[in-house]
């Protein structure tokens, strides 16, 4: 069983009186995520409702302090709109008259060290805060260009507390921020948004050091984790499986606020970090789309759930053609799909069921239409529906087949009633296996075995070249390296032209130095090489092409025989993100250094 020693009954926080302890409330979020889809119809100010709606509670439930575990802006670099919505509803529910009694005792300079006002905003003289916010940065308004993010502008304002940035992150250094009222002491720890393997390898190393709070009994007080990192594994292909494993969460910790997953996780949720003895644990909670208010009184917490009224209606749903219509029409085969397609008509029909599902269901404060979203999936008889274009190879129909086009499609028969109406409906055809004509044996593999346990594109392009003959390898170019800089594509979900212009900085940075790279290993290959034949007395009648050759296969075999051999995570020699190399990284510098060693042997 679970160590309850640490959860208050309602009846014992009821009980309150001045001789006891006295009680700290915050209000727990995560993952506001404002500006989300603010150029679409429907849901455009769904993000802001959702914000105003946490500060509201915070406001009417007299909170000491909001607690935000990353993601309050969507994008990196949020739009002046996104922003100026933000800043107002800071102002009118955060800068009222009076402020929290709770006293700040560690030291600001270093827990705000990033700010040329190490102080926390309600204790500022300027200003006047009812109800401070601490914040950590998540992976969506991350830093960016001079380690910068649109919280830093907010907490140089005053508006916000930002906390848990760190300039060197290959050696975290976390130092708490200490609250206190009375005998009720808060130890508050934050680790802003990392790279999961890069984070995780730095637990494993012992890189991460969290300072404890200065004392006789360090143990006295209630520490708070403030994290924004993948919780489950999300790949199978890495060591680290791509995400922060709670085992690495130091045990003399109370409550580990876990944001970044949205899936709503709010009961607390103890882990066991020794089966022997109880005490060694701590609890999890993890918002989702939903806040708390956490009640502290010295060692012991209370959590109570609030479910926000105002969130849109959200449906996932699935829909199997075969299993629906099992005796499916005879479709002929054609190039062009025609209008009232026999899938239609099923699709409709679900779609209208769950729409009068959710009109049923729908609270009184829940805007309408919902979001929907579902999985239309073709089998059988029902992969003969043609596409909405030829497409001439063979191959590549059997793989990328898409019967219904859902993006032209639903807004044609839905825009009024589904809020997400271009893409409610995602397509998945599921083939019979049959060999592909015509393609190398290695590719035939790749492509026969459609993986869905392939979620990223280095995963995707590592998992292709380790499956190669060492002729079919890239000569010039790392496969780990390339795959990771195409990565930078898709790895911030952010629409700005920011994230483009610097993912082809960063992928034409990579290139560039790696092909320098190889060039300074064949030009070694080749001075050595005369070297030799100079101390033999003489020089070999080989042709420079053949040299040249023979170099770069030489550095080719070293480059392999480091990631396959396992002597080292082949994640090690991988060109970092670009938003976690920093400026000088940016310009080439660490990139070159990493790229360097990709060449060297173990």
């Amino acid at each position: 069983m679970a160590d309850n020693s640490r959860l208050l009954s309602d009846e014992t926080m009821a009980m309150e009186t001045d001789d006891e302890l006295p009680i700290v409330r915050l209000l727990i979020a995560s993952d506001i995520h404002a500006g989300f889809a603010e150029n679409k119809e429907h849901i455009s100010s769904d993000s802001f409702e959702a914000f105003r709606e946490v500060l509201a509670v915070g406001t009417d439930s007299k909170v000491d302090f909001v607690l935000l575990a990353g993601d309050l802006f969507h994008e990196n670099h949020p739009s002046r709109e996104s922003q100026l919505k933000v800043v107002r509803l800071l102002r009118k529910y955060c800068f009222r008259e009076g402020h929290p009694s709770l006293d700040f005792v560690s030291d600001p300079t270093i827990n705000f060290q990033h700010s040329d006002f190490p102080v926390a905003n309600y204790l500022d003289e300027n200003l006047r805060v009812s109800m401070p916010i601490f914040t950590i940065h998540g992976n969506h308004d991350d830093l960016s260009g001079k380690g910068l993010s649109a919280l830093d502008v907010l907490h140089e304002a005053g508006l916000i507390n930002l906390f848990g940035k760190f300039c060197d992150v290959d050696q975290i250094e976390v130092t708490p921020i200490l609250l206190t009222r009375g005998n009720t002491k808060i130890a508050l720890y934050g680790i802003g948004s990392q790279r999961d393997d890069r984070l995780a390898r730095s637990f494993a190393k012992g890189r991460v050091k969290f300072n404890r709070p200065e004392g006789d009994d360090p143990g006295s007080w209630f520490s708070i984790l403030v994290l924004h990192q993948n919780r489950p594994p999300r790949s199978q292909l890495r060591s680290t499986k791509s995400h922060l494993s709670f085992r690495n969460i130091p045990f003399f910790f109370d409550l580990v606020i876990w944001g970044h997953e949205h899936e709503c996780l709010i009961e607390p949720d103890f882990k066991y970090m020794d089966p022997n003895d109880s005490s060694k644990g701590f609890y999890i909670v993890q918002p989702g789309s939903t806040v708390a208010t956490a009640s502290v009184r010295g060692k012991e917490f209370k959590l109570k759930k609030i479910p926000l009224q105002t969130t849109r209606q959200i449906i996932v749903e699935e829909l199997t053609l075969e299993g629906a219509r099992p005796t499916a029409p005879k479709i002929a085969k054609s190039s062009v799909r025609l209008k009232k397609m026999p899938d239609e008509p099923l699709i409709i029909e679900r779609l209208n069921e769950l729409l009068e599902n959710a009109e049923a269901t729908r609270g009184p404060h829940q805007p309408w239409p919902p979001r929907v979203r579902l999985k239309v999936i073709y089998s059988g008889r029902w992969l003969d529906i043609p596409v909405d274009c030829p497409l001439q190879s063979e191959l590549l129909h059997s793989i990328l087949l898409k019967p219904i086009n859902g993006r032209k499609w639903g807004p044609s028969h839905f825009a009024d009633k589904v809020a997400n109406a271009s893409d409610m409906i995602v397509v998945r055809a599921i083939h019979p296996e049959k060999k592909a004509k015509n393609v190398q044996n290695e590719q035939q593999h790749l492509l026969a075995n459609r993986a869905d346990d392939v979620c990223s594109v280095d995963e995707m392009v590592n998992k292709y070249y380790n499956q190669c003959d060492f002729k079919n390898r890239l000569n010039v170019l790392s496969e780990i390296a390339m795959g990771k800089q195409l990565q930078e594509y898709s790895n911030t979900e952010t629409t700005t032209q920011f994230k483009y212009t610097a993912a082809d900085k960063a992928l034409s940075d990579s290139i560039r130095t790696q092909i320098n790279s190889m060039t300074a290993k064949v030009r070694e290959t080749l001075h050595n090489r005369m070297t030799m034949s100079a101390d033999a007395g003489g020089f070999e009648d080989i042709p420079l092409e053949q040299q040249i050759a023979e170099g770069m296969a030489k550095a080719k075999k070293k480059r392999l025989v480091k990631v396959t051999e396992g002597n080292d995570d082949p994640n090690e020699s991988i060109a970092s993100s670009f938003l976690d190399r920093g400026p000088d990284a940016r310009r080439g510098s660490k990139n070159a250094e990493i790229m360097e060693d990709d060449f060297d042997s173990p």
